[in-house]
């Protein structure tokens, strides 16, 4: 069990797995009336410790509160809880829940943890509240919360959290936090992250954070964790801390093509297009044959006007990778801005080609045509632009 200052509590675990589950035990015994007590674990590990402690003090009734959704009001919450009153024992998953939109996650961003402008409702009535809790529910609490949900507790909580009466730490099985690494690695994708909402990113991001602080995963395992927090910042707009994030993927592992790349496409959504390219360089580097390197170092030299080159870095994408709509767009907005009309017509036929529902292909191609004078085929060309958009 923890008994250290607050501002330490992380840092001087020494007791077994075992050890320190037989003192949470003990503790769940001798609690009378009102308790509170705080256990870090990871979700998996908190559901086996509600089944195993449920069977080893069969002598008291212990009941689960899972919180699905951001609540403002725990009190109220546990007032209507079913049959509260013959609970002795109420576990409380999900916490986390309520505090993940007020913390500000990624690589580096230790002191938002701080912010006195960010303390969840929740939260702030719960340091209010404590007497009423200590006078209105005759239970032991405990709550079972990530790494990252504990020190919030501790900073933006400390009323509350003053009143405990224990705190420890369940640390999930080597092979488990394997599993989960394994998981989050396979399953990342950045279109997915972006139809995921701000909380479920956030949540993700700060899941990760908990999994490197467990330790244990190799260099490249590390560097491809970091990758997707970077990819997951990315989709939340947070470049600058993407970007910090995409460094330590490099420190850990440097010849992995993909984090260049994403590294220089969060560059330039920042404007630093030489940066960028520089980027989009080392990429190609490791993988000469990486159609999305070639292709968005094309759009960073097109942004710096250097239109020729943009051509030829979207001709070495589209060599790799012919049916690639999007290097034949561009490539023909660039032939375009370079006065070639009849040319970037034909790129963005073949961009079409390979995606007739191309929207942006179509209303290009149709201002080709008209600054050519075609103007019923510019019509026809937009025509068909509508039609999918």
């Amino acid at each position: 069990m923890i008994q250290n200052e607050l501002t330490e509590w992380d840092e001087d675990i020494d007791a077994s797995p075992e050890a320190e589950y037989e003192a949470l035990v003990r503790s769940l015994r001798w609690a009378k009336d009102f308790g509170l007590l705080f256990v870090q674990c990871s979700p998996a590990e908190g559901e086996r410790l509600i089944e195993r402690v449920s069977g080893d003090i069969s002598e008291k009734t212990v009941d689960v509160l899972r919180l699905d959704d951001e609540i403002e009001d725990l009190y109220e919450t546990v007032s209507s809880f079913p049959n509260r009153d013959q609970i002795n024992v109420l576990f409380i998953m999900g916490l986390e829940k309520s505090l993940v939109s007020y913390i500000q996650p990624g690589y580096g961003s230790e002191g938002d943890y701080y912010a006195k402008d960010s303390v969840p409702k929740i939260l702030g009535k719960l340091n209010l509240q404590r007497e009423k809790f200590k006078d209105t529910f005759k239970l032991c609490f405990v709550f079972l919360v990530p790494r990252y949900a504990m020190r919030y507790l501790i900073r933006r909580a400390a009323d509350f959290f003053d009143w405990r009466s224990g705190v420890w730490e369940f640390v999930s099985p080597q092979d488990e936090l394997q599993r989960e690494t394994q998981t989050i690695v396979q399953e990342g994708d950045y279109s997915q992250y972006l139809s995921w909402t701000s909380q479920q990113r956030r949540e993700r991001i700060l899941t990760i954070d908990d999994l490197l602080e467990e330790g244990h995963q190799s260099d490249e395992e590390i560097s491809q964790l970091r990758f997707e927090q970077g990819n997951i910042l990315h989709a939340n707009k947070n470049h600058e801390k993407a970007i910090a994030s995409y460094d330590k993927a490099i420190e850990f592992k440097p010849d992995l093509p993909e984090v260049w790349t994403n590294r220089g496409v969060a560059l330039s959504d920042l404007g630093r297009h030489e940066a960028a390219i520089a980027s989009y360089d080392k990429a190609i580097e490791f993988k000469p044959d990486d159609p999305d390197a070639w292709y968005t170092r094309g759009i960073s030299l097109s942004a710096l006007g250097r239109k020729e080159a943009a051509i030829a870095s979207y001709d070495k994408a589209i060599d790799v990778k012919p049916d690639y709509p999007a290097a034949w767009n561009n490539r023909g907005n660039a032939l375009y801005a370079l006065g070639r009309y009849e040319a970037a017509i034909a790129s963005y036929d073949k961009a079409i080609e390979f995606k007739p529902d191309y929207p942006e292909a179509w209303n290009n191609r149709g201002t080709a045509l008209s600054d050519l004078g075609r103007y019923e085929a510019a019509i026809a060309s937009y025509d068909k632009a509508i039609e999918f958009k």
